[in-house]
């Protein structure tokens, strides 16, 4: 299982939309996970993803599978290039 953090504080202004991160998850075999400070979604699930409230507080995405590594860095990639 791999886990990588994302700050949201050193984003761009720009709010990168679920829908987006969803279907960036969809490409890749492997469960894609994410905490915020008081709540968790798969990735790849739009109903569970609307719920989750993206603050000013850190996400942490979980990746396990066997390309977690390859999805691990391009959810890391979609926070750091917006």
């Amino acid at each position: 299982m791999l886990m990588r953090q994302v700050d949201l504080k050193a984003m761009a202004v720009r709010p990168i939309s679920i829908s987006y991160l969803i279907q960036t998850a969809n490409q890749f075999d492997c469960d894609i996970y994410m905490m915020s400070s008081r709540e968790s979604a798969n990735v790849k699930n739009y109903d569970e993803m609307k719920k989750v409230k993206m603050n000013m507080s850190p996400l942490v995405f979980y990746f396990k599978g066997s390309d977690e590594e390859e999805a691990g860095d391009r959810i890391q990639r979609i926070f750091t290039l917006s």
